[in-house]
């Protein structure tokens, strides 16, 4: 029986505000853009589960969340710089408000590591 303790899962929130740029491209160029651009990013760091949601109907800033999950920060962090060459980022059609990196149950991953009861 392995004494090997799970690596505790790390969620990050990106709070992003799409840019004039993006809002003025028709929705087929901006499919067209995560195709070609963003898709290829996530096909390649499968480490990283990324989800998007729309905030704009409710809030002004951020328009828009991306929430990725991982076990490997290293594949979070490449993932990440490869989203800041993109045209995501670059052009820019959108900006980073916040990134917002946390741990799923920290605390109850604090107290099984050293033993610790709250």
């Amino acid at each position: 029986m392995s004494n090997a303790q799970p690596q505790p899962r790390f969620t990050v929130f990106v709070h992003l505000t799409a840019l004039p740029a993006w809002l003025a491209l028709g929705r087929p160029e901006r499919q067209r853009i995560i195709a070609d651009h963003v898709q290829p990013l996530l096909d390649k760091h499968s480490a990283v589960k990324v989800r998007w949601f729309d905030a704009e109907a409710w809030a002004a800033a951020p328009s828009d969340v991306l929430v990725a999950t991982t076990d490997d920060l290293t594949a979070w962090s490449d993932l990440f710089e490869g989203l800041r060459d993109s045209p995501l980022w670059s052009v820019p059609y959108f900006r980073v408000e916040l990134v917002l990196p946390t741990i799923e149950d920290g605390f109850a991953d604090y107290e099984r590591r050293t033993g610790q009861r709250t």
